[in-house]
């Protein structure tokens, strides 16, 4: 089976949220997408779009709503769109998400490597960084340039609890990964059938 290797980095902080996975060479950009959004510990409920050297590629959701409402969209569908297809410089290309925050998460191919291990999700191998605070990016841009008197935190069962986001934990994060992967994925095609 063939993966590969990559480094994905939330753009201006590349040392302080990362993360490096094995991603399944035959998957797509949507699978790709939701991959990144379940390691960075995102709610997964923005669009997002990849951009290369040659092309973008919208998410079906904002594909099909541009088309819906008459919209000329030059831009390709993620649907289908491996990385072999992709024209890469300097083998990078980048993930936007949610377009009123505009997280750009910077996408590094490593290396392509040949296993015997079958990973039917992506396998995260290292990291740093919790992730990604949803609709407030000021806030965490504020905290990761070291302002950590700033309170970020979840809200858990009703209740607002401070988040360390300068932790990581790899065993985490790949323990939910196949649970958050299904239900991003799935939220994702829900809304897809009733927009059909």
């Amino acid at each position: 089976m063939e993966y590969y290797k990559l480094k994905i980095s939330l753009q201006d902080y590349e040392d302080k949220l990362n993360r490096v996975i094995l991603f399944n060479a035959e998957n797509d950009l949507d699978e790709l997408a939701f991959t990144i959004l379940s390691i960075f510990n995102s709610l997964a409920y923005h669009l997002y779009l990849f951009s290369d050297t040659k092309h973008k590629y919208e998410c079906e959701i904002s594909y099909i709503e541009s088309e819906r409402l008459g919209y000329l969209n030059k831009n390709l569908s993620t649907f289908a769109v491996t990385i072999d297809s992709l024209i890469l410089d300097n083998n990078k290309f980048e993930m936007i998400y949610d377009f009123g925050e505009d997280y750009t998460f910077l996408i590094e191919v490593l290396e392509k490597i040949e296993s015997k291990d079958y990973y039917k999700i992506s396998k995260v191998i290292d990291g740093v960084g919790y992730g990604i605070y949803e609709d407030n990016k000021y806030l965490l841009e504020e905290y990761l340039n070291g302002d950590k008197d700033i309170q970020l935190g979840l809200i858990d069962k009703g209740r607002f609890t401070n988040r360390s986001f300068d932790s990581f934990n790899l065993e985490e994060c790949n323990n939910k990964l196949k649970r958050q992967i299904a239900k991003i994925r799935n939220g994702y095609l829900a809304y897809l059938k009733k927009i059909y």
